[in-house]
């Protein structure tokens, strides 16, 4: 089905073999990384697994400085404790070592530590990039071999942030040029961006200019504010080359999204339910749980009615409601059939903070 949810990421910038794809991607791997070394001696293996175990740690929160927190250096100081497997291949001609790490402890750690979670459900974000090519500006294309592509794929991998590039077909051809990017004409790269369903598109450019590397980024959520398109995020800069340019740019989208959907603790006893409709079997009930206790919001969840074509759970979050439902609302096999507040007004019981039923039709199997 063209509206089932992505299972896994191999390489996040996603190849398109149809215009028709999901809006968010469940990425994969975020318990696992890959380390060049030097050779597969006892110490070269233990420091690599201690970088494994950093990488891991940053792509399940998204914050760089996640690594000099005392718990989680003390924890990556120690790699074996929570250490899967590990194992050694080539890539490339050189040698790699590939290391997994138990999730759950991995996540338990972060919690402990009071740091952001960012779960596997992440927002899709379709990138019109315009590069020079031989010294004549283009927009980087899904098929395109160049350098510039595998380096984002590379930094889209290692910051577990789902990225698409254009196809460039005639429609695109027609609808978007190099200008439009590089001049920022969102009205032309608003239009081409619908036919993908992207939750996000943003507008890059990497311009050389003799020894000088210059990088922009604007990040859109296709939603216009009184007819107007208004940036979430626009940056510019400069880097050393294009590896570095893109590497700051995607740091950039990964500061943003950290922000609206990387969950920490706030250690209040807030819960809610969530009703979903459209079930017609009990796998489906039981594939909207696992579904809902992955979300980085979700303390623990139990159901609490079943009823017709509907389930209601009663969820605990490690935050509050509006962080839950920015996370379920980048999920197109969900749609929302109620607001928040039309249900029940918020009231308060003792130490529970109960907060007003949330409802969505299950689209997916």
């Amino acid at each position: 089905m063209l509206k089932k949810l992505i299972n896994l990421i191999v390489l996040p910038l996603i190849a398109l073999t149809s215009i028709s794809i999901v809006q968010a991607a469940e990425v994969g791997k975020l318990d696992e990384a890959d380390i060049a070394v030097s050779s597969r001696a006892n110490d070269v293996k233990s420091n690599a697994l201690k970088e494994a175990l950093a990488a891991v740690f940053l792509k399940n929160s998204g914050n760089p400085s996640v690594v000099l927190n005392p718990l989680i250096k003390a924890q990556i100081d120690e790699p074996e404790i929570i250490l899967t497997q590990y194992g050694f291949f080539e890539q490339n001609g050189e040698l790699m070592l590939k290391a997994s790490f138990d999730h759950q402890r991995v996540i338990e750690k972060l919690r402990q530590a009071g740091l952001p979670v960012w779960g596997s459900q992440r927002p899709l974000t379709l990138m019109w990039l315009s590069v020079d090519d031989n010294s004549e500006p283009t927009i980087l294309a899904d098929a395109s071999q160049s350098a510039i592509r595998d380096d984002l794929s590379q930094q889209s991998t290692n910051k577990g942030i789902p990225v698409l590039l254009p196809v460039m077909d005639l429609d695109d051809v027609m609808g978007v040029t190099v200008n439009d990017v590089r001049g920022r004409f969102t009205d032309s790269v608003f239009i081409a961006s619908a036919r993908y369903q992207s939750d996000y598109f943003a507008i890059a450019n990497i311009e050389n200019q003799g020894s000088r590397v210059m990088f922009s980024i604007s990040l859109f959520n296709k939603v216009r504010t009184n007819g107007v398109l208004q940036p979430l995020v626009a940056q510019q800069g400069e880097a050393s080359d294009n590896q570095q340019a893109i590497k700051r740019m995607m740091s950039i989208l990964a500061d943003y999204y950290i922000s609206q959907y990387a969950i920490a603790s706030t250690g209040s006893n807030a819960a809610t339910e969530v009703s979903f409709s459209g079930l017609n079997n009990m796998t489906q009930v039981v594939n909207v749980e696992a579904y809902l206790r992955q979300l980085s919001a979700v303390k623990s969840i139990s159901l609490s009615q079943f009823k017709g074509s509907t389930a209601t759970y009663s969820i605990a979050l490690f935050s509050n409601v509006d962080d839950l439902q920015r996370l379920l609302n980048i999920d197109n096999r969900l749609s929302q059939i109620d607001t928040m507040g039309s249900v029940e007004s918020f009231y308060q019981q003792q130490t529970e903070i109960v907060q007003p039923k949330l409802m969505y039709q299950w689209l997916g199997q």
